[in-house]
């Protein structure tokens, strides 16, 4: 079955807080030049992204995105800054979330939404979870890590499950109705270790009369995990579930996605957004 649940819930607060510093990464890792400094800032402008946010800052507030577009966010909250990034040989830092609500907050565009391009859509994220267990809003209680929706405009997110539910430590990519309710996604489902980085993709396929068979594929350290183009797959498709991706005018959160929901204990480090879908070359690159 699918990975399906609602995507409006009520909020209540965390009760762990941040337990691991970050580690480094440990398994999948970018291609690294002859001198040992990484080149992954330059690939990711090279895929020409409409937003990257290397989550490097020292001082806040404003969180600089990289692409050239000038989309910039804030932090809001209580995050720490300059922790220890997921790239091994990379001087630039990352960012730890408490679980409170802290995020980053960048001004909606259109650039960040499936239905604009017409080349569909992915999303590109180092993810430290610091905490496996957490409450919930439901009998499965997940966080929503990163998105972009709000009620009554939903549209797309990452999720994370506590543990301690029937779906333990699932990390899903969804994409909504704009109303809401059921979506369609795919997931991958590993047993996980608090502390260690790994290396997240989603890729949103473009909907149009071409492409029939649009949906949502997630892969973990460069490995495709699922998806509608895997035999056998769970990755559902847009049209099961009748979703017709719209713009909305919900901001993009990196930590969080409408601060109705749980948000993410971890790190976050390396958001990238492209206005069309990756090809496995390219996301096995980093």
């Amino acid at each position: 079955m699918p990975d399906l649940i609602p995507a409006v819930c009520t909020r209540r607060r965390w009760l762990s807080a941040t337990a691991t510093a970050g580690l480094g990464l440990l398994g999948f890792a970018p291609r690294l030049s002859a001198a040992g400094s990484t080149r992954y800032r330059d690939r990711v402008l090279s895929k020409k992204p409409v937003g990257y946010w290397r989550l490097g800052e020292a001082t806040g507030p404003t969180a600089k995105d990289e692409s050239g577009f000038n989309r910039h966010g804030v932090f809001r909250g209580a995050p720490l800054l300059h922790q220890p990034g997921a790239l091994k040989h990379d001087d630039d830092a990352a960012i730890t979330l408490d679980g409170q609500g802290s995020c980053v907050e960048i001004p909606d565009d259109p650039a960040f939404s499936v239905a604009t391009s017409g080349k569909g859509m992915t999303v590109e994220v180092w993810m430290r979870p610091d905490a496996l267990d957490f409450p919930g809003d439901s009998t499965e209680p997940f966080a929503h890590w990163l998105g972009k929706g709000e009620e009554g405009r939903q549209e797309w997110a990452l999720r994370f499950y506590s543990r301690a539910t029937a779906r333990p430590n699932r990390i899903s990519a969804y994409i909504f109705n704009a109303a809401g309710g059921l979506g369609s996604g795919a997931y991958f489902q590993d047993a996980l270790a608090p502390g260690q980085w790994m290396h997240i993709v989603a890729t949103y396929d473009p909907v149009n009369s071409a492409n029939p068979k649009a949906g949502v594929s997630i892969y973990r350290d460069g490995v495709l995990r699922k998806g509608p183009g895997i035999a056998g797959s769970s990755g559902a498709l847009y049209s099961e579930y009748q979703i017709a991706p719209t713009h909305g005018a919900a901001p993009l959160r990196l930590g969080a996605r409408d601060l109705a929901h749980h948000s993410l204990i971890g790190g976050l480090d390396e958001v990238a957004i492209y206005p069309q879908v990756l090809s496995a070359v390219e996301i096995r690159e980093g």
